[in-house]
């Protein structure tokens, strides 16, 4: 049933309500306790790589202790608007934020839009989201966030036909058609409980997203699938940390399901043992295991090593006999000068004869260096990335190496060759940034065929079993370009007035996809929304 526009926002922010009222009366005064927060993509070149705070890098978000010092002034309006959170409550072992969340952009493009099976089509582009974040600490041991956002919005040529491919919306959740099935509206949610008893353990309950490396993308556990919940354990030994993660994920989006609670599910246990091995070395191991939740009839195939919490010690089947799927591999990091890393990752699925199809691995390099040329907040990033065909694929949904239709690891899936150059810069309240790749990768030739690149079509329906090679299927590329210019108005909620322009050509012999899109809006909040692929 469609909720009218003003009702939706009368439900979003309704329950906010009181903290607003509360944020009339109360005053930001100097913190008593220490302000903790996680890092994020605007801010983890400055926060984790130009500086040796941490000893372990390569699982994030991480937790930092904000040495940030702020001075009121000017009235309430003013504060509020330009300067701070909505509500911030700073008391002797307590800290709190809360703001009320708006997204709003339109713009177009290029390649028109329309629903399958219908003649109505668009070049507009826009979205309409609203929501609440809310975080805050207790002393240095408790550290907690959620958030929630309502979305409608149109998305332009290549992205509008993915979503209705696949039946989610990229990194985000499942949808719904609104209005004249042009648009699209949804809902995301995350939340995280982080508890630090010693310097020790640190344990991580929530439901969201995780990322290992140190580079944008990853080939081990990117942030590219929607949220998911999960109870993660790290043990901090010095210049060793043993990290493992349990978490639950949905197999597949069939549209036969109508409630996402129907779906089928699987679990995977996440293991990363990280060595600061010297000054400048880091050297990560690194191990997943995706085990099936049901069986094909929907009765429990859950394994009892699904529990064992140590890398390497777990079994190989279900109780039905269906193989789990095991991913291990390596994370690299080395600073070549201060502020400049290099770093690289390989993963494998199973390693045999070079030209089998068996033969499954990924390998990433790259450097990343903060102010460039001595430029203060000029950083940028230069990445390799490659995976072979059926890399991350297995015989079943139940066990790929994927979540709600969207890849662990990256958004092409396999079969693949990519180079990628990331540039951001901040010069007082303006942003800038710059993001291209280009990507070479082996297409199907039709529905049927499967020459390693969809992770989501099943090993035993394989075109090529001997004389693999990456590439290998309809030779295809994509060309990707995106600008974005931001002028910030509120630099602690991240408010900005943002304008940008993606360029986009997807070609092959069998076809060939040409994007343009530009929008301008006033954008909020330091979450990752990533459309680049």
């Amino acid at each position: 049933m469609h909720i009218p526009i003003k009702n939706r926002l009368l439900r979003t922010v309704s329950p906010c309500l009181p903290l607003l009222l509360f944020s009339l009366h109360s005053n930001v005064v100097q913190a008593q306790a220490p302000v903790l927060r996680l890092s994020n993509s605007f801010n983890e070149q400055q926060v984790v790589y130009n500086n040796d705070t941490f000893l372990h890098t390569a699982w994030r978000p991480l937790l930092y202790t904000d040495t940030s010092t702020y001075v009121p002034q000017g009235s309430w309006f003013h504060r509020k608007f330009f300067n701070e959170h909505l509500v911030a409550v700073r008391q002797k072992d307590f800290n709190l934020n809360f703001d009320i969340i708006f997204d709003e952009y339109i713009g177009a493009s290029k390649r028109p839009t329309h629903p399958f099976n219908s003649e109505k089509e668009s070049k507009a582009i826009m979205m309409n989201t609203r929501g609440y974040e809310l975080s805050g600490n207790i002393s240095n041991k408790f550290y907690f966030q959620t958030s929630f956002y309502e979305n409608q919005g149109r998305f332009g040529g290549y992205l509008d036909s993915f979503i209705r491919t696949v039946r989610v919306i990229p990194g985000q959740s499942a949808y719904k058609n609104i209005g004249d099935g042009l648009g699209f509206d949804f809902s995301n949610s995350d939340a995280r409980l982080i508890y630090v008893p010693s310097k020790t353990f640190t344990f991580d309950l929530g439901y969201g997203k995780n990322f290992i490396g140190d580079g944008y993308r990853s080939m081990l556990l990117s942030d590219w699938a929607y949220n998911y919940p999960y109870l993660k354990t790290s043990v901090n030994l010095g210049k060793v940390q043993y990290s493992f993660m349990w978490s639950q994920h949905i197999s597949d989006r069939n549209p036969a399901l109508n409630n996402i609670d129907e779906q089928f599910r699987k679990w995977s246990q996440t293991f990363l043992l990280d060595w600061k091995a010297t000054k400048k070395l880091s050297i990560g191991l690194f191990e997943k295991v995706i085990w099936p939740d049901q069986d094909s009839a929907r009765r429990a195939d859950r394994s009892p090593w699904i529990a064992s919490p140590i890398m390497f010690v777990h079994g190989s089947k279900s109780p039905s006999g269906v193989h789990n799927n095991v991913v291990i591999g390596t994370n690299l990091k080395y600073q070549l000068l201060n502020k400049t890393h290099v770093y690289a990752q390989f993963a494998a699925d199973h390693l045999g004869e070079i030209s089998s199809w068996q033969t499954k691995y990924a390998i990433q390099a790259g450097i990343r260096s903060g102010d460039m040329f001595n430029v203060k907040n000029l950083n940028g990033l230069l990445e390799f990335n490659t995976a072979r065909p059926y890399m991350y694929a297995t015989n079943l949904l139940n066990t790929n190496y994927a979540h709600l239709k969207q890849s662990f690891a990256h958004p092409t899936g396999a079969n693949f060759k990519e180079g990628l150059l990331l540039l951001d810069y901040t010069y007082k309240k303006l942003y800038v940034r710059f993001e291209t790749f280009v990507t070479k990768y082996g297409a199907d030739s039709s529905a049927t065929s499967n020459f390693g690149s969809d992770i989501f079509k099943s090993t035993a329906t394989r075109s090529v079993s001997d004389n693999v090679k990456t590439g290998q299927g309809v030779d295809a590329s994509i060309f990707f370009a995106d600008l974005k210019l931001a002028y910030i108005l509120n630099p602690v909620t991240n408010m900005r007035i943002e304008t940008g322009f993606t360029y986009r050509n997807n070609k092959s012999d069998l076809f060939n996809y040409q994007d343009r899109m530009i929008y301008i809006g006033i954008r909020m909040s330091f979450r990752k929304i990533s459309y680049d692929f």
